[in-house]
């Protein structure tokens, strides 16, 4: 076989083994990382060679039956589970059996960041005149929509040393259009009233963002996120990386959609 090698092995900790020596008749540990599929069978062949240049040694070859593996490759799927609940529950506002029993998180900081997100898009929106309790209400607002209309699908990458990359495949509503939508209401009011006063222009934009949220259309990221997580007293949560970026609050908290 020609694998797949180095397969996020540096986030992870894990290392392949390096060119070593080994006397006639001894013994040694190797390690070698590299993607398998599930239910699959492989013929491995390690080749070694002499010191002796003129002196050819037969290759070993290694069978690999992934199917014996098949308990401990369902519980190397636990973070995709954990990932999954976090996001629909602290940002979905969706319930999700296995959040208590796979995730452990800060439910207050992540929230806030998904909040700060958005309280951005609102900013360029509605040109930073709206209250506090209005950009609470509008959150409230967006987090239903969000709710009905938005949906993550997540995937192991690589597992191992309490460490794990997860892929999420998602759909969420694009704010991207909120500030057209609020632009166009307030020309609306502008042109029916006659009344130049911006600040009732956007009181009256304002008053409708219930039904704006629920007509922003959804969109479907063009990539898969990759998402960086720990397992910490048994319980898995969400880690900042710096190979991996992405992010769920950005992700579920403005127009940012890769």
């Amino acid at each position: 076989m020609s694998p797949k090698t180095g397969v996020n092995s540096r986030e992870l900790g894990l290392e392949s083994s390096a060119s070593d020596k080994i006397g006639a008749g001894k013994q040694k540990n190797l390690t070698f990382v590299f993607e398998v599929k599930k239910d699959k069978k492989y013929k491995i062949g390690l080749q070694p060679t002499s010191s002796d240049y003129d002196e050819e040694i037969d290759e070993v070859t290694l069978t690999l039956n992934t199917k014996k593996y098949a308990k401990s490759y369902n519980k190397l799927q636990d973070p995709a589970k954990a990932l999954q609940a976090y996001t629909e529950v602290l940002y979905l506002n969706k319930e999700n059996v296995d959040y208590d029993k796979y995730v452990t998180a800060d439910k207050t900081a992540v929230i806030e960041e998904q909040k700060k997100a958005f309280n951005e898009e609102l900013k360029g929106a509605f040109s930073n005149s709206l209250t506090d309790k209005a950009k609470k209400d509008f959150f409230n607002m967006y987090k239903d929509v969000l709710k009905e209309k938005a949906s993550v699908k997540t995937k192991v990458i690589a597992n191992a040393n309490n460490k794990a990359v997860v892929e999420v495949e998602y759909t969420t509503v694009n704010l991207s259009d909120l500030y057209s939508y609020v632009s166009q209401l307030k020309r609306a009011y502008t042109d029916e009233t006659k009344d130049y006063d911006t600040e009732h222009s956007e009181e009256f934009a304002a008053s409708k963002f219930k039904d704006i949220v629920n007509e922003l259309e959804t969109k479907e990221g063009s990539r898969p996120l990759r998402i960086f997580m720990v397992k910490e007293d048994g319980k898995w949560t969400v880690k900042s990386s710096d190979l991996y970026s992405d992010s769920l609050g950005k992700t579920f908290g403005s127009s940012y959609i890769r």
